[in-house]
Parts: structure tokens; C-alpha cells; sequence
């Protein structure tokens, strides 16, 4: 199997999938609050981790890898946690995919334009400074293609999130680097969304306000799985 994923823990299978540059050990902390009730799928995304670092660099492959890798595992019907890139992920998911079942998606955005603007200057900040490296050093011409990523994609439009018929939870900071407008708006554009902005966050969440975030996760999850 080209991409790597970890399961942990007992119950209804949860998809565990982290942001840009990261891996799956983003979840380390909710692994040992959830485990306990859930079976956690920890994937990394193509190009990060230890999964294979070719093929296409696109949030629609990487779509593509979580439902391979549900199908390798025979699961009928699962949830999703995704943060940042991996919540884009989610929403793809969403859109695409009949054994998804209820989302909670931290700090996606629909377009690269609903990062703030001191955020995008920071990245193609970062490209320009990296272009000299990229000649000879492969880790720089990855992240070099990471954040090329984000500058590029995702492009969805609000109208097609109405294809998303399962419950939603949409997170973000007070201080999210996402653009509060675009989270209400993909609110207002899901037939079962809720947007819950967590006071004082950043866009990180899961690591600097883990306890408000997980509360809201548990709490979300604990309603919909009562209700199934």
C-alpha cells in the first residue's frame, strides 16, 4: 500500500487526516481521548510521512487515497476528523463519497484567497526563499511543492457543498489564518452544517486549544452516533 495509515483503538472507525506538512501524529492527544470509544484510522497524505512521495500532489488524490484505503479495510461506513488540508479533504470527501457518514472539519478553506492576506505573503514569502535550495536539496523542493499546493487549490465553490448530506462540524479559531466569511459561508451552503468558532484559538488547534476542541468533537460525535 503507497500510503501509510496506523488503526487504533475499538468502535466505529474514524479517518484521522492532518494539514499541510504535517503527518499523523497530529492526533496523538485526541488518539488517547477517543481511542477509548472509537477505531481511529491515522493516515498520512500522499507526500507526507511515511507515504510514498509521488503521483500527484492534489487534495482531490489525496480524496482518492483515503478511499483506497477505507476500501483496503472493508469499512462500510465512517467518519472523518481533518484539519486544515486534511479538513478540505474532508469536504471532498464529503462530496464523493456514500460511506462517510459525519464530518468535522478544523480550519478549511474553499480557496487559496480565503487565506488571509498576511498568511499568503508569508508563504510566497517562504517559495522565493526556498527557490535557491530547491536546486539541490529535495526537502526543501518538497516544501516548495507543499506550499505551492495550498497557493493553488483547493477552487470549491459553495454551491457544490449542498452535495454534502451528512452532518457537519465546521471548527476554527477567533484568530483562524482562514477567513471567517468562508467558514460561514460553507455553513450556510451545507444542508447539516454546524460552525462552532472556538474564542481565543488560533488556526492550530488541536494543539493550542486542544481541551475546547476536543470537548466539541466528543460532543458533536456523541450526538450523531446516539442518533444513529
Amino acid at each position: 500500500m503507497e500510503i501509510y495509515y496506523e488503526v487504533v483503538g475499538q468502535g466505529f472507525p474514524i479517518v484521522c487526516l492532518h494539514g499541510n506538512g504535517e503527518d499523523h501524529h497530529i492526533f496523538d492527544r485526541l488518539v488517547t481521548t477517543l481511542s477509548q470509544d472509537y477505531q481511529l484510522i491515522l493516515i498520512d497524505s500522499r507526500y507526507h510521512g511515511q507515504s510514498i512521495h509521488q503521483g500527484e500532489l492534489s487534495y482531490h488524490q489525496m480524496m482518492k487515497d483515503v478511499m483506497n484505503v477505507i476500501q483496503e479495510l472493508n469499512i462500510q461506513e465512517y467518519d472523518v476528523i481533518g484539519f486544515s488540508d486534511g479538513g478540505i479533504v474532508s469536504l471532498l470527501l464529503g462530496m464523493n463519497d456514500q460511506r462517510l457518514k459525519h464530518i468535522v472539519a478544523l480550519g478549511a478553506n474553499t480557496k487559496p484567497k480565503m487565506i488571509k492576506n498576511i498568511y499568503l505573503f508569508a508563504f510566497y514569502l517562504q517559495m522565493i526563499c526556498l527557490l535557491p535550495f530547491c536546486i539541490y536539496n529535495s526537502k526543501a523542493r518538497l516544501q516548495y511543492k507543499l506550499l505551492r499546493l495550498m497557493l493553488k487549490q483547493p477552487q470549491i465553490e459553495y454551491t457544490s457543498l449542498e452535495k454534502i448530506q451528512v452532518p457537519t462540524l465546521l471548527m476554527m479559531g477567533e484568530h483562524d489564518m482562514i477567513k471567517e466569511n468562508d467558514a460561514k459561508q460553507i455553513h450556510q451552503s451545507l444542508c447539516y452544517g454546524g460552525l462552532k468558532i472556538i474564542k481565543g484559538g488560533n488556526h492550530f488547534l488541536l494543539k493550542d486549544s486542544f481541551q475546547q476542541t476536543i470537548k466539541e468533537i466528543q460532543l458533536f460525535l456523541n450526538v450523531c452516533h446516539k442518533e444513529d
